[in-house]
């Protein structure tokens, strides 16, 4: 008798997907929560959960299409990748994995006076860099949900950000217009 869930479910580009988005979701009790959003081991495992997958799903060990070859995808999925990296580079200044919370001070300098999400642009970036890199098809046309989740999430977390700084936050706001990615959303 066979198994109706065959391991071939592990090179599932969907089952990956499926993977992150419930790490996303979960992030909403991160942010949300006040018992939750001050678990950083709970934060730790979401955020895992939410990046493993799109780290695994365009490695070549994934059934997928594939863009054709040639060292153009490689320099853009490169120059994309560094690009992700350095507008996540604010992870190092910040309380992470938790909530948004009154006792740290509001960043408001470096890469957060340009856009008021820098870290949400990386994690639209580097899936990006990465699916480019090993010509991932279904990798990079997932990158459009990936930036919907984080542009829908940037608006809950703001909903907290102004419950933990008021009008400290609403003056952050109306100085930094690009919520996501600069001179665009």
């Amino acid at each position: 008798m066979t198994s109706p869930i065959s391991p071939s479910f592990w090179f599932d580009p969907f089952f990956w997907a499926f993977l992150a988005m419930i790490g996303w979701y979960l992030g909403f009790f991160v942010v949300g929560s006040k018992t939750f959003g001050k678990n950083m081991l709970f934060g730790i495992s979401v955020v895992a959960l939410a990046e493993i997958p799109r780290i695994i799903l365009p490695l070549n060990v994934i059934n997928q299409p594939r863009f054709g070859g040639g060292s153009t995808l490689l320099i853009l999925g490169t120059f994309v990748l560094i690009i992700a990296l350095i507008f996540g580079s604010p992870v190092f200044r910040i309380h992470p994995f938790t909530k948004p919370q009154k006792d740290e001070p509001l960043r408001t300098t470096g890469l957060y006076s340009v856009v008021r999400h820098p870290l949400y642009f990386c994690d639209t970036l580097w899936p990006l860099g990465l699916s480019l890199i090993f010509r991932s098809v279904i990798g990079t046309i997932l990158v459009l949900v990936w930036f919907l989740v984080a542009y829908l999430f940037a608006f809950f977390e703001e909903e907290k950000l102004i419950e933990a700084y008021g009008d400290e936050y609403q003056d952050y706001k109306r100085k930094v217009k690009w919520r996501l990615i600069p001179y665009l959303f």
